[in-house]
Parts: C-alpha cells; sequence; structure tokens
C-alpha cells in the first residue's frame, strides 16, 4: 500500500482513540458498566474487549438517524513510559433478534499516552490530550515524536531537552503562522508511520486545531528520523 492510499484512508476513517475524551454525544462502555445494551454486552460475551465506544453516526437530511458507530477496546497496559491499548472498529451484522456485532476487519490501531505517576483513564474528559491512535509506532518513537511537539508547541506534557527546543525552533515559527493563538490548544489525533526506508522513517502527525468561530480545523504534519538522528518536521497541510 502507497503512503498516499495510506494518508487519504485514515483521513476518511473516524478517529477511534485521538481525542482525551469520547466525544459529547458518545458513549463508552465498560464491563462494569451499570447498564448495558444488548449488543454491547453480547459482544463483551464473545469478546476479550474491555471497553466499548457507541457513536452515533450523521445521516443525510430527511433521513433516519444512521447506525451509530462502535469501537471495541482491549486492555490497558503500561511499557515503560507509553501507557496503550488496542482499538479496532465493530460494525453491526444482521438485522432484528440477530442483530450481532462483529469485527469488521482484522487490523488493529494502538491508543498511547504518556505515563503519569500511572496511567490516563481511556476517555477521561479531564484529560486535555488523551490517548493517540498511532499505526505502526513504537513506544520509543511515540516518545521521540511527542517530545518534539512539546518543544513545538512549547507545553509541558514532556520535559524537552535544550537539543528538543533548539531544532524545534523553526518548526515551532512554521506551526505558530499557520495556527497562530490556537497552537497550544492544538491536539493530536493520529500518529502514523508512513514508507520510508531503513535509514529514513517517515511519519504523519494529523492535529485538530479549535475554530475562533466553533468547530475544528484538521491538520497533517509530516516528520522525518535518519539514523541516529532527530526528529524533523518537513512539512504542513490542511486536511479539512
Amino acid at each position: 500500500m502507497t503512503a498516499t492510499v495510506v494518508l487519504v484512508t485514515l483521513l476518511l476513517a473516524p478517529t477511534a482513540s485521538g481525542s482525551a475524551a469520547a466525544p459529547a454525544a458518545c458513549q463508552a462502555f465498560t464491563r462494569s458498566s451499570a447498564t448495558l445494551p444488548t449488543l454491547v454486552s453480547e459482544w463483551f460475551g464473545r469478546s476479550t474487549d474491555e471497553r466499548v465506544l457507541m457513536c452515533p453516526q450523521t445521516s443525510a437530511p430527511g433521513s433516519e438517524g444512521g447506525r451509530p458507530m462502535y469501537l471495541g477496546e482491549g486492555a490497558l497496559t503500561q511499557q515503560g513510559a507509553v501507557c496503550t491499548y488496542l482499538s479496532h472498529g465493530l460494525t453491526l451484522a444482521g438485522s432484528g433478534s440477530a442483530a450481532r456485532l462483529q469485527r469488521y476487519d482484522r487490523s488493529e490501531a494502538r491508543a498511547m499516552a504518556l505515563a503519569g505517576p500511572g496511567c490516563p483513564q481511556p476517555h477521561d474528559p479531564a484529560s486535555a490530550q488523551g490517548y493517540i491512535e498511532t499505526y505502526d509506532i513504537s513506544t520509543s518513537a511515540f516518545v521521540g515524536i511527542m517530545r518534539l511537539w512539546s518543544a513545538v508547541t512549547n507545553t509541558a506534557a514532556v520535559n524537552a531537552s535544550a537539543t528538543d527546543a533548539s531544532r524545534s525552533a523553526a518548526a515551532r515559527a512554521r506551526l505558530q503562522a499557520e495556527l497562530g493563538a490556537r497552537t497550544g490548544e492544538t491536539t493530536v489525533t493520529r500518529i502514523v508511520r508512513i514508507p520510508g526506508s531503513v535509514l529514513r522513517r517517515r511519519y504523519a502527525l494529523f492535529l485538530k486545531a479549535p475554530q475562533p468561530a466553533g468547530g475544528a480545523s484538521q491538520y497533517v504534519i509530516y516528520l522525518d528520523k535518519r539514523v541516529r538522528g532527530p526528529y524533523e518536521v518537513t512539512a504542513f497541510a490542511e486536511t479539512n
């Protein structure tokens, strides 16, 4: 699959875990939830998932509401400085009493967040960044990329080294020229490794930036990482 196909597919796909909390209209269910929809309860009985996210879908004007989108999420674990869990799409099969949830493919996204004293709770409404949906990203790459992002945005999520801060000065200027005052409020929704080479790894960092009039703009930042070299921002693009 080419880099272009990978990026187009991910741009069109719904974000499974990129936002800090489930969107306001979504509902997150766990095995210990007091009340479970029949479909979710039945899925828990047939899977090892720890959570199911149910989000209504916008339908065409004049039509009935669309079927909800479902996402299954695995157990939360900590790997060094990174907390992570697997996430995958679910689809509704059958109808009436025969309706059931099933996975529509075998691919997995891996949601990641930097660990603090412990692991952040998935879909915590009090979390500013939350878990980030990742594809083909190692935990060490995630830490390096988030360190660069911290230096670029002057956030305190990671202790950026002096070297990180110095090399990201140009990237910060480019990002702030594009986003202005929204830079500090911009969140990362996805990180994707795209085809490169053994000596040069390439990544796409998907961002969501709030709009002054409401809503949000979507951007992608391209990163390069050469052997023994730093992570570097190479390009920006708006994806709206």
